[in-house]
């Protein structure tokens, strides 16, 4: 799966993803929405959980090029999840994970990268209090990680609605389980405004507070879309490295199903 091997495939690459993007805006802004969002972002975790006795099936696609300029140098992260409402305030979820990794001179390669348990939990119902508190905890296996294919990941999710714009902080941690495992210690800060019944857009900035592995903090911005269908919801984004500790570009698209 490759973008190409020119000087100019990154140039060409961005313009391709962002008139996707644009493709996607264009067919979000075409219907009419029926039921209550499930995910406004896609890289910021949001106030919100399955009713009871609920499922959902999600579809996770996401896109990373190190160097714009050798964006035929790529991966790609595929994750497929199942969610269930335990009760209307816990919601718990598992997933599976592929990667692909594109190399100039190699055969492209899709490799099983293991799974995770989620669960997350809300404590009040939505614009009870001053902010919205939610707790998610995630277990993440990696079985090419033969020192510590196990992982931890906790969110802090603090959520506030004004009117039609939301504003929501992700505090993460994730810890590498084992011997010599390391910590790290990220954000996300995003906003959104309803621009009409089941459209949102909005942006999304996150990065590291601390990297244990290079001491180089990430940083990314860009835009962020959701729209909610009679049948489906759908998230979009795309977001720049602001450093070069950061990625250059990355893309991810989450579809999920409700039933």
């Amino acid at each position: 799966m490759k973008f190409g091997n020119e000087s100019g495939a990154g140039l060409n690459v961005s313009k391709r993803i962002i008139v996707s993007m644009l493709a996607a805006a264009f067919f979000l802004f075409s219907a009419t929405g029926v039921f209550a969002h499930v995910r406004d972002y896609v890289w910021t975790e949001v106030y919100n959980t399955l009713p009871k006795g609920g499922f959902e099936i999600e579809s996770w696609t996401t896109s990373k090029v190190p160097d714009i300029n050798r964006s035929y140098e790529n991966t790609f992260e595929y994750m497929g999840e199942i969610e269930y409402g335990v009760t209307d305030h816990l919601t718990i979820g598992h997933y599976q994970r592929w990667e692909t990794d594109n190399v100039d001179g190699d055969d492209d390669t899709t490799n099983y990268t293991g799974f995770k348990f989620e669960a997350k939990y809300r404590f009040f119902e939505k614009g009870k209090k001053w902010v919205d508190p939610l707790i998610y905890l995630e277990w993440i296996t990696n079985p090419h990680n033969d020192d510590n294919p196990n992982k931890i990941e906790a969110k802090i999710v603090l959520s506030k609605d004004l009117g039609k714009f939301n504003i929501s902080y992700n505090q993460i941690m994730e810890s590498e389980l084992g011997s010599g495992g390391r910590t790290e210690h990220n954000y996300q800060i995003a906003a959104n405004y309803e621009v009409f019944s089941s459209f949102r857009a909005g942006i999304e900035l996150g990065g590291n507070y601390w990297h244990p592995s290079t001491h180089r903090n990430e940083l990314f911005v860009g835009p962020t879309f959701a729209y909610e269908w009679k049948y489906f919801w759908i998230a979009a984004g795309i977001r720049w490295g602001v450093n070069h500790a950061s990625d250059d570009l990355q893309t991810r698209l989450i579809v999920g199903v409700p039933f």
